[in-house]
């Protein structure tokens, strides 16, 4: 699996991303974790650890612009932030292509490997 789910500082919960998706259902199984939480009813924040992560087709970026969407069609919002640490060019480009076709759900903030902030709000 490239996105292991770490929920031992709940309701912060972090994600570690390590090389790419390997097929279509690996990326589905980090959506389903994702809506699970969704599912839970709780407020929680996600800290996404991308230094590890590898090529992603950008397909991925469609489906997870379309998933965002739908969960922004929920009467409840569970997800209160989001932060990105990414160090890589590439993914930083489809990041920015996923909030191009979607706005986030709720502030997302980019690390950078400089220590760079960038801020995006819904």
């Amino acid at each position: 699996m490239f996105a292991i789910y770490d929920y031992s500082n709940f309701p912060e919960v972090k994600v570690t991303f390590n090389g790419g998706p390997k097929d279509d259902s690996d990326f589905q199984l980090f959506l389903d974790q994702w809506e699970k939480l969704y599912e839970d009813k709780n407020n929680f924040t996600f800290t996404f650890d991308m230094k590890n992560i590898s090529y992603a087709n950008p397909k991925y970026c469609y489906r997870i612009a379309n998933f965002i969407s739908e969960l922004k069609k929920k009467e409840i919002q569970y997800l209160l932030s989001t932060t990105i640490i990414n160090f890589n060019s590439l993914i930083n480009k489809l990041i920015e292509l996923v909030f191009y076709i979607q706005k986030p759900i709720a502030r997302v903030s980019i690390v950078y490997e400089d220590g760079t902030i960038k801020v995006i709000d819904p």
